[in-house]
């Protein structure tokens, strides 16, 4: 075979006679005529093409990635992890919007206030309408021993002055909430730019300042002649319970806290002897 080759490479320029013999009949003879050089050059033009299919088979195929490509394997792997992730995190969220959503039904089944008075209390009101104001603030007695500070007597006024209706906005913006108690909204919605500033409405002590899940920051000011006004989604809070403020001052930022809330605003109430009023005849949006 080797012989063969060598003759073929050694004669590759020229035509060469090729005699086939058929054993059974061997006066029958077929006569070819071949170029050495082209033989080998189809040869390997077809071993070329074999392999050029060979390649395009493994690459356009899933079985190269898995045979020869460790990388794309690997990365593979990595993606189907990642996938399998975010499905599990997908879970965890769906979860906790229902648990938040089922929390705010509760909440929205109650009335949009953190502000109520039970009926004896009502009563209580209505029957000392005409006692000291000292009744309706609630003042921290001090020993005789102790006199008080330049402060509280600063502040002293605060007890005998009565508010003044109609009062300024606690805040500057558009009325987008009327008051509705039987739908159980009992104050106003007041939209405003987020971080704007809320005023006191009348002097007057914060008997109440805290957070809240429904409505956030929420702070509640006691006024002579029975009056409280509700501030609820502040974002911060500048007062505690106990502070006494003067007309017009600072005591928080509009906000947009709570569940209960769609967009930066103040929900504003005044309740006199525990009933609900109606703000927009107490203030003046003018």
């Amino acid at each position: 075979m080797l012989s063969l080759l060598k003759k073929l490479i050694e004669r590759r320029n020229e035509e060469i006679g090729v005699l086939l013999f058929d054993d059974e009949n061997p006066h029958h003879q077929d006569h070819f005529s071949l170029n050495p050089l082209k033989l080998f050059l189809l040869l390997g033009a077809g071993q070329l093409l074999i392999l050029g299919l060979v390649i395009l088979f493994f690459l356009l195929t899933p079985l190269g990635t898995m045979l020869f490509n460790k990388q794309d394997r690997a990365l593979r792997n990595s993606v189907l992890e990642v996938r399998e992730r975010i499905t599990s995190l997908q879970d965890t969220l769906i979860a906790r919007d229902r648990q938040l959503h089922e929390i705010q039904q509760i909440i929205r089944s109650n009335t949009d206030t953190t502000f109520t008075v039970t009926a004896p209390e009502t009563r209580k009101i209505a029957e000392t309408e005409a006692a000291p104001l000292s009744v309706y603030f609630p003042v921290k007695r001090h020993p005789a021993s102790q006199p008080l500070v330049s402060n509280q007597i600063i502040q002293s006024d605060l007890y005998s002055t009565r508010p003044v209706f109609p009062a300024y906005p606690p805040v500057s913006g558009s009325v987008t909430g009327l008051f509705n108690p039987d739908k159980g909204h009992y104050g106003i919605d007041i939209a405003a730019r987020k971080g704007a500033d809320v005023r006191t409405v009348a002097h007057g002590v914060v008997i109440s300042a805290n957070w809240t899940i429904g409505y956030g920051y929420v702070m509640h000011i006691l006024h002579t002649d029975g009056y409280v006004s509700v501030f609820k989604h502040f974002s911060e809070i500048y007062h505690k319970a106990g502070d006494m403020v003067r007309q017009g001052d600072l005591i928080g930022k509009v906000g947009d806290t709570g569940i209960l809330t769609s967009g930066p605003h103040i929900h504003f109430e005044l309740w006199q002897n525990g009933l609900a009023l109606n703000p927009e005849l107490y203030i003046n949006f003018n």
